[in-house]
């Protein structure tokens, strides 16, 4: 739970509230545009045949650039010159839009994430904004809103901003927003939908590592910005990773966390920046996972953001990252440089950190070159089967067989390590011997869940490290199955 806000903060709140603006948009015609928008993290409008509107001096020129690129209005077109000015100018970062398809359908929910900008790269819809879509799906209204592209939403219209938020405010949505609902104070919001703070303790309490290690690693994020959690299968890389994410910042708050796994395949076009196609067939420029998140953590400067990797070894660190390899570098955060795709000028802010997992016990991945490895720190997860946290783990399961597996583990560790085709990196990790805790009424359950992790996890792995030595292998399953009944 949060400390009490004094009167300066709770003002400084409810002002940020009272200035951030709500607005319906609908994604080209008929929302045809939803999926592609949603997609790349964008909203746009269609108003190409005046160029750039914000090159005109005033909406007097904008009504006259839109007379002549489109000829008869039967009136002056000062509605669309008013959308126009709305979304040039007077829509800000942080703002929520609500995509709509229909007078009486809301179908997506999303944060604006940046400045306009007219990108002439684009071959329609050149007005654009990125956005964080926080929502997609199908959220009915009981009565229509306005017919307008884009509208704010203010008291007077047919829905309020907290009418319309309020279907967004469900704790059981997996993707539910943490923006606070403007119709609550501070004072008076749920405890619940305030993220909670989480300290080194809850970090300690949940990973088996040492409170030096942590503020080994926190050290490590904070001075060189980019983290590798690298280890043996098991030693609890992943689980590690977002609950550090959560140590660095404070409080439990997966808005500034993203998660993302590397593959063989992954690219330059799904991390930085490509073309996709177009409905109208052709191919426009969309930002990657990274870029647009880089433009979600410059928008909010004051906060630490988190990007992490799952099995970062498995892409091609260089050709995925491109010339953003040179700006995650620490000392060239808050550097900007123009993507040659898009051609737009992208930094990767001081606060936003990266940490990676690699598993160093994976014969078929290729070693970290030299260039990524200047630019990242690393840390060795070690399997911690002699940790306090673990052991009471153990002795909480209450099974005599899974003490006895640990004890096996432990003398297999000390042969994989003195082993010269294998070493410290081979090692079994805590987190096949992590079981839920038995019940007294159920004891065999307990006992099950042990053989399965011998016969269907332990002794494979054991056969693939000793493939080519079968007197090493055999004696390390027969080892293994000393527990089994």
């Amino acid at each position: 739970m949060r400390e009490p806000m004094t009167a300066s903060v709770e003002g400084a709140e409810s002002a940020q509230e009272q200035e951030r603006g709500y607005w319906l948009y609908v994604p080209g015609e008929g929302a045809g545009k939803w999926e592609e928008f949603r997609t790349a993290g964008i909203m746009a409008l269609n108003w190409d045949r005046i160029g750039d509107p914000t090159i005109y001096p005033n909406e007097e020129a904008v009504i006259e650039a839109l007379e002549a690129g489109y000829g008869d209005w039967g009136g002056r077109p000062t509605g669309a010159a008013r959308m126009i000015r709305d979304f040039t100018h007077t829509m800000r970062p942080g703002d929520v839009v609500y995509a709509r398809r229909g007078p009486t359908e809301i179908i997506g929910r999303g944060i604006v994430r940046s400045e306009f900008r007219y990108d002439d790269a684009r071959p329609a819809y050149r007005c654009v904004r990125d956005i964080e879509w926080t929502h997609a799906g199908s959220w009915p209204l009981d009565r229509r809103v306005g017919a307008l592209t884009l509208q704010r939403v203010t008291e007077n219209t047919s829905y309020n901003p907290a009418q319309l938020e309020s279907p967004f405010r469900d704790r059981n949505d997996p993707l539910s927003s943490t923006t606070p609902d403007p119709a609550a104070s501070p004072q008076n919001a749920d405890e619940s939908d305030v993220a909670d703070v989480y300290t080194r303790e809850n970090f300690l309490a949940e990973v088996f590592v040492d409170l030096e290690d942590l503020e080994q690693m926190l050290g490590l994020l904070r001075r060189k910005k980019n983290l590798i959690l690298q280890g043996a299968p098991g030693t609890g890389k992943t689980f590690a990773a977002k609950r550090l994410a959560y140590a660095l910042m404070g409080e439990t708050d997966d808005s500034r966390v993203e998660v993302v796994q590397f593959h063989q395949s992954t690219a330059y076009e799904d991390v930085v920046v490509g073309l996709r196609p177009t409905a109208e067939g052709g191919f426009a420029a969309a930002e990657g996972v990274f870029a647009r998140f880089c433009r979600r953590a410059a928008a909010d400067p004051g906060r630490d953001y988190v990007f992490i990797i799952d099995e970062i070894n498995r892409a091609n660190i260089s050709k995925a990252f491109g010339e953003l390899l040179m700006l995650i570098e620490a000392e060239h955060r808050g550097e900007a440089l123009r993507l040659p795709v898009s051609g737009e000028l992208l930094s990767v802010p001081k606060r936003l950190h990266l940490i990676g997992m690699m598993n160093t016990a994976d014969r078929g991945l290729a070693l970290i070159d030299y260039a990524l490895r200047r630019r990242f720190a690393f840390f060795e997860m070690r399997p911690a089967l002699d940790h306090p946290g673990f052991l009471r783990h153990v002795e909480t399961v209450g099974s005599s067989r899974l003490e006895a597996l640990v004890d096996v583990v432990r003398r297999l560790n000390q042969r994989i390590a003195e082993d010269e085709a294998l070493g410290p990196g081979f090692q079994i990790g805590h987190s096949y011997l992590c079981l839920p805790a038995g019940s007294p009424e159920n004891p065999a359950g307990t006992d099950a869940d042990v053989t399965s992790v011998v016969c269907y996890e332990l002794e494979p792995l054991v056969r693939e490290y000793w493939f080519d030595n079968p007197a090493a292998m055999d004696e390390s399953i027969h080892e293994l199955e000393s527990v089994l009944p």
